[in-house]
């Protein structure tokens, strides 16, 4: 039986495809032309995608791959190896991230990377595999686990919050509130804030990771 390892989760993450129903607009158009792709096999951008995403459902919470990116730069360089990484996008994939993902830090060649990853489901570097989009259920990788759910809405954090396995969640958006259906797949979690104000998802995850690794190494010790 395998051993429980801790995780961080970025939510509801801005991580997808163009859409169907923004394919054929110029906008999308002209910068698929530009880097010699079909519409539908290019990462959503907010940057440059701005006025085709202009009526798009759920605007607020979409289109911003940045973040993710830097979230995952953040996580990945943790020199600590007990939490596991994974990203669940705004269209309600699974990804596995594996730790020893040497992610691009150029947005460009990571824009190009997560294409490759909805193209192929998998993205392996001498036979190692180190990313996929997984087909478990969202309870399997929350199993054995107290999930923690970073919120404005929670009680106030404390350190004494990652002394046990812990699935840490952090949304992966710049606006908007967690979906009903997420927070659902989530089942008893516990909502833990940093203060009421509006944080971004890079602060949080900056914030609880030094936290996570203070609280481990003194364990450790």
């Amino acid at each position: 039986m395998s051993e429980v390892r801790d995780a961080f989760v970025l939510l509801e993450a801005n991580l997808e495809l163009v859409p169907e129903e923004l394919k054929r607009h110029p906008s999308i158009v002209a910068d698929a032309k530009k880097r010699k792709k079909r519409p539908e096999d290019i990462l959503l951008d907010d940057s440059k995608h701005h006025l085709a995403m202009r009526e798009l459902e759920f605007r607020e919470k979409r289109g911003r791959p940045d973040i993710v990116h830097q979230c995952l730069l953040l996580l990945l360089d943790s020199p600590l190896k007990t939490f596991d990484v994974y990203v669940h996008t705004v269209r309600d994939l699974l990804i596995r991230v594996d730790r020893e993902t040497r992610l691009p830090r150029n947005y460009n060649r990571f824009v190009g990377l997560m294409e490759d990853l909805f193209k192929k489901k998998k993205i392996e570097a001498n036979g190692k595999l180190l990313i996929e989009i997984l087909e478990n259920d969202f309870s399997e990788i929350l199993e054995g686990k107290e999930v923690i759910l970073m919120s404005e809405k929670g009680e106030k954090f404390s350190k004494d919050v990652l002394k046990k396995r812990v699935a840490i969640c952090i949304g992966a958006f710049a606006h908007g509130d967690f979906f009903d259906s997420t927070l659902k797949k989530l089942g008893n979690y516990r909502a833990i804030s940093l203060g009421s104000l509006g944080y971004t998802s890079l602060y949080v995850t900056s914030k609880v990771l030094c936290e996570y690794e203070r609280v481990r190494t003194s364990e450790d010790c």
